[in-house]
């Protein structure tokens, strides 16, 4: 037995066109449209009243805003390494603090794939005001040690550059096996 669609009313499939055209829109231009562009927007739109409008508008910022944490989310594990990184390299040595970020980089990249925690993630998402003065702390370590300057440089950028190259690579194995579960399904 087969399912007909059923036919979509212009209203809807008005909403549809303008949370497409909204989507496009920066999130600070969403919060602030000013009259002229709302005006032109309900001209571009004339079967929306104004409570659809403004249901589409709120709808789409939150849409915005939770692509924002998502995205955010999958930076939480570049952080995390990076710290993890220059806190045993200041403890230990280099050796040692690559080893362990990139062993934090791994597992985080994996566990991040399967979980998500909006309010977790309110806390963790500061961790990215620490990751840059962190690679600060790195250089003046490695430069205190005795590393030559070109050195230093060359190893923060490493550290910086490979974190997220590495986050790339450690995320493909999980993402495949998330695909052929849901091509089994």
């Amino acid at each position: 037995m087969t399912r007909t669609p059923k036919p979509i009313d212009a209203k809807t499939e008005q909403g549809r066109l303008l949370a497409s055209k909204l989507y496009d829109y920066r999130l600070n231009r969403l919060l602030h449209l000013d009259a002229q562009e709302r005006t032109q927007l309900f001209s571009e739109f004339p079967e929306l009243g104004e409570a659809e409008f403004d249901y589409v508008l709120e709808q789409t910022i939150t849409a915005k805003r939770q692509q924002q944490v998502l995205v955010g989310w999958q930076a939480v594990p570049h952080d995390v390494a990076v710290l993890v990184l220059v806190t045993i390299t200041v403890l230990f040595n280099l050796q040692v603090g690559i080893v362990a970020g990139v062993a934090v980089l791994v597992l985080l990249e994996s566990l991040f794939q399967f979980y998500f925690n909006p309010r977790l993630y309110r806390y963790l998402s500061f961790l990215v005001w620490l990751t840059y003065p962190a690679y600060a702390v790195l250089a003046y370590v490695l430069s205190i040690r005795g590393y030559e300057p070109l050195w230093v440089v060359g190893i923060v950028i490493l550290v910086w550059l490979g974190t997220f190259v590495l986050g790339v690579v450690a995320r493909l194995p999980v993402r495949m096996i998330l695909e052929a579960r849901k091509g089994r399904q």
